[in-house]
């Protein structure tokens, strides 16, 4: 039987946030956020670490400060239609999950509820026709929940077993307003509830970016060489790139490739000069890089593990749309097919 709508329409109640995807990032954050005391947070989780956790509670190992939620505190679900409605949807699915987005998502909106979407890839213009059932050809009219954020997760975190996470290093999250509906299509409001969604937490840095598409090709400026490379080597980690003298370079030649078709990306879409991005941004990533030690990117961790990949939408979208800007990505395109064939090889769909 479904539980009654536990969406909360005062502010003198908690404000409730449904994580789903529970892993190595949805399960850092929320944390974050339980910490703080201000919010319900749940978790939608399956199988073992479900169990676990409901169990044992939730361990988060961090090097901004250890969180542990007991199993007393922790509100954690198999289902999200136990959930009901809720002010706040953080997704953190990957993207090879994305078809189950709607039958997840269901259960939890109303006309009020925010979606963050923290996902690689460029994944929002499906991730919003999932949301409203349209076909292709219509236009994207936003009903269902108040409004869609993109979320970038600039994370090393893992998932090391059941109800057990490690953040090692870095934190940053960035977010861009996506679409919102008719009732809430006000950039100055929408921008402000998800800067107070995060104002109360620690550990992390939050950043708001007004531009989304931009903001999706920062996060692909690291995504493309780095999860790239890890995965092409037969599974090395960030600190094996970095120190290799051919693997920088190549990561440099990605880097270069990428900030050029998202630079003509964004000229397409009319945005002004000085959102494209350079070399201070490219440099940002490599500085992240050096520091990262001996990180497993996500792909590598997928590729090794023999799980399915995100390549659809981290990597073939990215060479799709530098083909349709006549944009040349060779090194980028011999990437991206290396991967694809090791995912043909492997059967990681």
């Amino acid at each position: 039987m479904r539980r009654m709508s536990t969406y909360l329409g005062t502010r003198n109640e908690k404000q409730s946030i449904a994580i789903v995807g529970s892993g190595a990032v949805g399960c850092y954050y929320g944390a974050r956020l339980w910490e703080t005391q201000e919010y319900k947070v749940m978790f939608h989780m399956r199988g073992d670490h479900f169990r676990v956790s409901k169990g044992k509670g939730l361990n988060v190992t961090s090097i901004e400060g250890d969180i542990y939620i007991p199993p007393s505190d922790l509100i954690v679900f198999e289902q999200t239609s136990d959930i009901g409605h809720v002010d706040w949807v953080i997704l953190s699915l990957k993207s090879t999950g994305i078809q189950a987005i709607p039958s997840l998502l269901s259960p939890l909106l109303n006309s009020n509820t925010r979606v963050l979407v923290i996902m690689n890839g460029l994944v929002d213009e499906d991730i919003v026709r999932f949301l409203e059932d349209l076909e292709p050809e219509q236009d994207l009219i936003l009903t269902k929940c108040a409004a869609v954020y993109g979320g970038m997760a600039f994370l090393c975190s893992n998932r090391d077993g059941p109800g057990q996470i490690h953040h090692s290093y870095a934190g940053k999250l960035t977010a861009s307003l996506c679409i919102a509906s008719e009732q809430y299509n006000n950039n100055d409001m929408n921008q402000q509830a998800i800067l107070d969604l995060w104002k109360p937490t620690k550990g992390f840095e939050f950043v708001y970016d007004s531009n989304l598409i931009r903001a999706r090709w920062s996060k692909a400026l690291w995504n493309l060489p780095f999860n790239g490379i890890s995965v092409a080597m037969n599974g090395i980690t960030v600190d094996k790139i970095v120190n290799d003298p051919g693997l920088r370079k190549l990561a440099y030649l990605i880097m270069d490739e990428t900030i050029a078709v998202a630079n003509k990306d964004l000229l397409s879409r009319g945005c002004s000069e000085t959102l494209l991005l350079g070399e201070v941004d490219k440099q940002a990533m490599v500085h992240l890089s050096d520091n990262m030690g001996s990180y497993k990117t996500s792909t590598m961790l997928d590729f090794t593990n023999r799980k399915p990949m995100e390549v659809q939408y981290v990597f073939r979208k990215a060479v799709d749309r530098a083909e349709t800007l006549n944009v040349p990505v060779p090194t980028l395109n011999t990437i991206v097919t290396q991967i694809e064939a090791l995912q043909r090889f492997y059967n990681l769909f």
